[in-house]
């Protein structure tokens, strides 16, 4: 039997749009896919995860699944990897939180071997590339930054927050750019305005000037599109200059990496981000896959972690429903909806469809979440909260 699943990941700290690859993450996301062996692959009757009550996939009689990994460092090392885990491993899916920029590379090697792909970079570019075999389970920048403005908007109308004014400070790469270019389009759709648009190199070792201008615009909101390095970088300096905006709102990347809050401790306060998941969200299947995860790294699962092996589970699934392993099986029972159970599911989605020529789950959902105590807990939507928003944020003298 073919190897099931692959997760390309990458082996130094090149962030996705919204995930992270580092050596740390590295191991945080195989403990998660051994974790998803083993509940596949062996009878659990204590568990709420899916295809616990079997012993690997029943549609494919029985079938084992493994994870075997991949570096996406570069572009260029995704794609040659790609094409080894194809080749070499015979793996029948690709999947992974890694960038869109890695995306983009791997689907050259997917296209030419009919291999489906499930990752999630948030490009609005790889849902209009028209990929026959690309998937994204959660949501686009699109839909994470209108829903960021919508939550101006909430805060105004029922928090009375009196919020006007927006800072953008983004990353130069495609990562920042093209955020900061949706972010510019939604606040004009929404009526706020941009008073500064501030650019800077992710290698940057110096943020002084960058943090200047931002404090000198004292906009209501200041949002960053960072990665992991650059993020603690200018955290610190806010801190050496003794500013930090009413609100400091993330869009993933860097803020949601695992070791922020590690490095940062009580210093991460009152920062939110949009996310995708959360470990607060309440149900059996968050609650047991919290638990394991922590039991075996002594660290609190993130949701760009959880996805990085929840979408090898959705592509076991299509190959279980397809009851076969062959590409074009799969991305047609993507097509038609995964059928996974949802109180099996952690994210608590309606479902898995994947539109054709475009790739994008009808179904996926966003969450915005802060850091408080140095841990994240979800503010909105208000149904899903599990905390108040901290609002206005305390300065530095006043924590």
């Amino acid at each position: 039997m073919k190897k099931l699943l692959a997760v390309l990941l990458s082996v130094v700290m090149v962030l996705s749009l919204a995930a992270c690859g580092g050596s740390d993450d590295k191991k945080e996301t195989k403990a998660l896919a051994a974790i998803f062996e083993d509940i596949v692959n062996n009878k659990h009757d204590d568990s709420s995860l899916p295809f616990a009550a079997d012993e690997g996939l029943p549609g494919l009689g029985g079938a084992k699944i493994e994870f075997v990994f991949g570096d996406q460092s570069t572009p260029e090392i995704a794609l040659s990897e790609a094409e080894r885990l194809i080749t070499e491993e015979g793996v029948i899916g690709i999947c992974g939180n890694f960038s869109s920029a890695t995306t983009k590379t791997t689907m050259v090697a997917a296209e030419k071997y009919g291999i489906p792909v499930i990752t999630e970079g948030t490009s609005m570019s790889l849902t209009d590339a028209g990929y026959e075999y690309y998937g994204r389970t959660l949501p686009g920048d699109d839909v994470f930054i209108d829903n960021t403005f919508a939550y101006l908007d909430y805060l105004n109308e029922n928090k009375a927050a009196d919020i006007k004014t927006v800072c953008l400070i983004s990353e130069d790469s495609e990562f920042g750019a093209n955020i900061a270019k949706v972010e510019a389009e939604t606040a004009e759709k929404y009526g706020y305005e941009v008073v500064e648009n501030i650019a800077y190199n992710k290698d940057a070792t110096n943020v002084t000037s960058e943090v200047l201008r931002a404090k000198q615009a004292d906009a209501d909101v200041v949002m960053m599109s960072s990665y992991a390095a650059d993020s603690l970088l200018f955290m610190q300096e806010f801190k050496t200059q003794g500013y930090f905006p009413k609100m400091l709102f993330g869009q993933r990347g860097g803020f949601m990496a695992s070791d922020f809050a590690l490095n940062l401790k009580n210093d991460s306060d009152y920062v939110l981000t949009t996310s995708r998941w959360n470990s607060d969200i309440d149900n059996d299947a968050t609650r047991e896959i919290t638990k394991r995860f922590s039991d075996a790294m002594g660290v609190t699962l993130i949701g760009d972690t959880l996805i990085a092996g929840w979408d090898g589970i959705v592509l076991a699934a299509a190959a279980n429903q397809a009851g076969s392993t062959d590409g074009d099986a799969i991305r047609a029972a993507m097509a038609e909806g995964v059928q996974i159970d949802p109180a099996t599911d952690p994210f608590g989605l309606e479902g898995y469809k994947y539109k054709e020529k475009n790739g994008q789950n009808e179904f996926g959902t966003a969450i915005i979440v802060q850091y408080m105590d140095s841990q994240l807990a979800t503010v909105y939507p208000e149904g899903s909260a599990s905390a108040e928003v901290q609002y206005p944020a305390k300065g530095w003298s006043e924590r």
